[in-house]
Order: structure tokens, then sequence, then C-alpha cells
């Protein structure tokens, strides 16, 4: 069942989230500076690991879906990625030597990037058999994975965190975790029985990735270009107070993004592509629970940044508060935004993906230059003026992807969509009234009215009828261990 296998991916997001944030609370207490360190070298390093991308995943997952000769679209994928993944490590090299000889890059700074350089070598070429998961529709073995590299990631960071070590010795927990979780993809694919073949496909990968090339490209410089400018411009402790709740953020996201890898091959099968009215319907299902999911997250993290960011990074960290705020709004735009564009892909509309991904990426890169830096006009600099610029950005991502989608695939924008909106605004009026009438101090205090404002949200929604029976039973039904058993037992043998 479709549902099983997103629960088992956001399962294991879930105990990624968690194990991160753990990790996450401990370094910016105990190397807050060297946790903003370690932040720039990784988003320097996937500025360039970019190119190792470029759409060919979703080429991937589509042409599996769909039953095409799955030896040979692996073939073909992994000598892509591959080669892909060579140009990445060449560029960074060079572009890395280079700051090295005029100054730019110190050189304990030059050791995190060559870390994160080998770190992102292996997750690329790990990409080749979880993105063949994900495309055979095994969640189960994809979400091993992820809680494989997160758990031991987030173990080896706290004990180098405790132990006060540098940035660069920080960030070899990343590549420890990195390499036990390709090994762990291996075991995991032995039962598949995918062959290496001749290569025949490349053709069909480079026409239908043509259009995906530059969005995906503009897509992943934007999201790691924030974090490098604001190290240009300011010091290391803002990377680290962007990157923290960027961080926790990213995790919620990550939970409602699983959707994607599910989604695509169910709209890329032959039922799907031949029945629109089944096509609007997944995705308007997949849009209503992601809202019940996503709007009372964004609720508390709007009211409540501050504080949450003084408990889950120290006071510190409090700064991280307002651009956590912020990137609330960021997360839902963002998850649905996802939903969308497998709309557009499996649909063979690939090219308004990359005109709408294009706009945003050269309006959120306007918008960088013009909050990032202090450049006297705005009183937001920083971390927090990047949250403005990619929130901004996503809210017209959102507007472009939902006409796209409705003029070229015919699928209207989710019909009971202000059902939830109204819940959302009686849900922040309550959580701002209990802000401003009680003495909201502490994390038990926050925790109450953040059950109370659930409360509000899903009693509205029931009142409205949107939120009915039938959904607890989907919802019992979907999280059922028996049945999540027996879809993992499936995928393994």
């Amino acid at each position: 069942m479709l549902v099983h296998k997103y629960i088992m991916k956001v399962i294991s997001n879930i105990v990624a989230a968690v194990a991160s944030f753990v990790a996450l609370m401990v370094m910016t207490r105990y190397v807050g500076l060297e946790y903003g360190v370690m932040m720039w070298g990784f988003a320097f390093v996937a500025l360039f690991n970019a190119v190792a991308g470029l759409g060919f995943e979703t080429a991937h997952i589509k042409f599996v879906a769909e039953g095409k000769d799955l030896n040979n679209c692996f073939s073909t994928y992994a000598v892509i990625r591959s080669l892909l993944t060579g140009l990445m490590v060449v560029l960074t090299t060079a572009f890395t030597i280079f700051g090295i000889h005029n100054g730019s890059i110190s050189s304990e700074l030059a050791f995190v990037v060559f870390v994160f350089i080998i770190y992102y070598a292996i997750w690329d070429i790990r990409s080749i058999l979880t993105v063949t998961f994900d495309a055979r529709l095994e969640s189960g073995k994809s979400s091993i994975i992820i809680i494989v590299e997160s758990v031991i990631r987030s173990v080896i960071l706290i004990a180098l965190a405790l132990m006060q070590v540098s940035a660069g010795v920080l960030s070899s927990a990343y590549l420890i975790g990195m390499i036990i979780a390709a090994i762990t993809s291996l075991a995991l694919c032995r039962n598949n029985k995918i062959r290496l073949v001749r290569p025949t496909m490349f053709r069909e990968y480079m026409r239908y990735t043509a259009p995906l090339v530059i969005s995906s490209l503009t897509l992943m410089i934007v999201e790691a270009l924030d974090k490098v400018m604001i190290g240009f411009s300011g010091d290391a402790l803002e990377v680290g107070y962007y990157a923290a709740a960027m961080g926790a953020v990213v995790a919620v996201v990550m939970l409602g993004s699983s959707m994607n890898n599910v989604i695509l091959p169910q709209l890329s099968s032959p039922e799907m592509t031949s029945s629109r009215s089944k096509s609007e319907g997944l995705v308007w299902m997949s849009q209503k629970y992601l809202l019940m999911f996503l709007f009372p997250i964004m609720a508390v993290l709007m009211v409540f940044g501050q504080l949450i960011a003084s408990v889950l990074f120290g006071s510190g960290y409090s700064r991280a508060g307002l651009i956590l705020s912020i990137l609330g709004i960021m997360m839902v735009l963002k998850v649905i935004s996802g939903v969308l564009s497998q709309v557009l892909y499996a649909s063979n509309n690939a090219k308004l993906y990359t005109k709408a991904s294009v706009i945003y990426c050269v309006f959120v890169t306007v918008l960088y230059f013009l909050f990032i830096p202090d450049v006297g006009i705005w009183t937001w600099t920083g971390g927090v003026g990047a949250a403005l610029a990619v929130t901004i950005g996503s809210l017209l991502y959102i507007v472009l992807l939902s006409y796209y989608v409705k003029h070229a695939a015919g699928i209207r924008v989710y019909p009971n969509l202000w059902k939830h909106m109204v819940s959302l605004i009686l849900t922040l009026s309550v959580l701002v009234a209990f802000w401003y009438c009680f003495d909201v101090s502490g994390p038990i205090w926050m925790i109450l009215v953040s059950m109370v404002g659930l409360l509000v949200y899903f009693g509205v929604l029931a009142l409205l009828k949107e939120f009915r029976r039938s959904d607890i039973k989907f919802f019992m039904n979907a999280l059922s261990p028996k049945q999540l058993m027996n879809s993992l037992d499936e995928e393994l043998h």
C-alpha cells in the first residue's frame, strides 16, 4: 500500500531528525563556533555538488517506475552519476586550492572542505543504489540507510562535541556515517538481482533531463549560497545561527518531502497517467494530510520560535529564534511545492518546472544580495535576511507551480485549502493570546499551549468536516505495525 511506503520514509526521517536534533543541541552548546565553520565548509562543497544531480535521479525514478529494463536503467544511471561526481571532485578541489593560494580559505577550513569533498563523493555514488530503491518503491531499504547514517553520524558528533574538537575533526563524523551507510546500501542490494550491463539509454536520460539540468543546478546552488554569503559577509557564528534554524526546519521538511519519492513512481504508473481524476485525487489527498501535519508545527514555530531556539540550541543561540519563526513559513511552502513538482515530472512537463525554478532562483538570489549584506537599507541582515529571502521566494515558487500544474496537467488547487487556512489563523490567534496573557516562558508551558493549539486546529477542521472518522481510520491503518512489517518484509525477500 502506498501509504505504508510513505510511513516507512516518515519513520526513518523522524529517527534521523531526532538524532540530528540531539547532536545539534550538543554542538551549539559546546562547539558553537566550530559548528559554524563546519557548516560553511559543508555548504561550500554543496555548491559544487550541484553538478552531480542535474535531474538524472528524477529520470531514473520515472523510467524504472514505467517498467523499462532495470539493468539498463541502473547501468546508465551509474555511469552518468559517477562521471558527474568526478567533475564535482575536480571543480571543488581546484577552487579550494585557488582559495588557499590567495588567502581566502584558511588551512583549517581547507581541511573541512576536503573532508566534505570525500563525503559528497561517497554520497553521490551511494545514491545510485538508494534512488533505485525508491524507484522500485522499496522505501524500507532506503529508510534503513537513512537511519543508519543519521544515528551513527549523530552519535559521533555528540562524542566529538563533548571533547570540544576542531571543526575538521568534527566534520569527520559525517564522513564515517556516510561510509557505513554506503556499506549498508551494498548489503541491501544483494537480493535485488541487478546486473551491470552495457548501458544504452544515455539518449533517453539526456532527453528527459535536458529541461531539468538548469533547474536542478540553480536550485542546489541557491540552497547552499545562503550560508556561503552569510559567512563572507558576517562571521562563522552567524552561519551557525542560520544553519541551526535551517537544520531544525529541514528535519520537518524531510518528513513531508518523503512523499516525493513515493508519489512520483505512483504518478508515473500507467494507471495514473491514463486518468486525470485519479492523479488529481492522489495529489489532493497528499496535500490534505501534509497540511494537517505541517500547519500546526508552523503555528508553533511562528509564535514560540525564540523559546524553541533557546531550548534546542542553548541561550547562546537565541538569535536563531527569529530565523526559525520565519523559516517555519518556508517549511510548508517547500513541502507542498515538492508535491506539485512531482506532477510536472510525471506528466512530462519538466520544462515548466524548469521555468518556475529558474524564476524562483533568480528572485531569491537577488534577495540574498539585498538582504544578507548590510546595505544600509533594511534593519535585517545575515541569517534573518537569508530566511526572509528564501521564504518570500518560496511563496512566489508555489504560486508559479500551482499555475503550471493547473494549466498543463489539469490538476487544480486543493479545493479545501481554505478550511486549513481558517484553522491555521484561529490556531495562531489562540497561541498568540496565550503568549500575551500568560507567562509562557518554559518548555513545559510551551508544550501545553502547543497541545491546546493542536486541539483548536483539528477541532476547527472537524467542524468544517475536513477531519472525519474516516481520516482517523486512515491514520490507524497507515501506522499499523503489522502491515508496515509485512511491506518491509516483501522488500527484503
